[in-house]
């Protein structure tokens, strides 16, 4: 019984390191609780040299998964006299991910039975990747001052269907905009 809830605990604690991190910053000094309409900006020049980005579809499925994620959290969407816009831009940064040998060494019983058992993991691997990064801002006033940013991304992959590709720029929209507004209760 011991061993079960160690390999749940283990396994709970490698799930939690799979998520991915939102980056926000935020002016302190707005009171987001008076912010209830807002405009979506013209959609932003693509240019991030990435053909897995710099795509009209691309462009429309953010645009909608921004729509659809304020308006479920109550926004109304006006075409002018907005309490605030909101405008996103993307970007691609080259990562590297690497591993190093590992050893195990598990130790079970079975009746009055026990085992010692080791496994070793060969030298690792180092390779590069690029990360499609989805920035969304909100501007506030006139002059379209900045209140609030946040930022995430994902791995880019060839060869992706539209319908992978509608998910996962949803659920990074999704990502992003949970953290709005600050101290936003769940």
């Amino acid at each position: 019984m011991k061993q079960r809830n160690l390999l749940f605990l283990v396994l709970i604690s490698f799930l939690m390191g799979c998520g991915t991190t939102v980056n926000v910053d935020y002016d302190k000094q707005t009171n987001f609780s008076k912010l209830n309409s807002f405009t979506l900006l013209p959609s932003p020049e693509l240019k991030t040299g990435d053909e897995r980005l710099d795509s009209p579809l691309v462009d429309q499925r953010v645009r909608q998964a921004i729509l659809a994620t304020l308006k479920a959290r109550g926004y109304q969407q006006v075409e002018s006299n907005a309490d605030f816009a909101v405008a996103y831009q993307l970007g691609v940064r080259k990562e590297i991910d690497s591993s190093r040998a590992s050893m195990t060494v598990g130790v079970g019983t079975y009746g009055r039975r026990s085992a010692v058992g080791m496994t070793y993991g060969h030298p690792g691997y180092v390779e590069s990747y690029e990360r499609g990064i989805l920035t969304i801002d909100v501007l506030k006033g006139s002059d379209k001052r900045l209140v609030w940013r946040g930022s995430s991304g994902r791995r880019l992959y060839d060869g992706r269907t539209p319908e992978k590709s509608e998910k996962e720029i949803n659920a990074v929209v999704k990502e992003i905009l949970d953290k709005f507004p600050p101290g936003k209760k769940k």
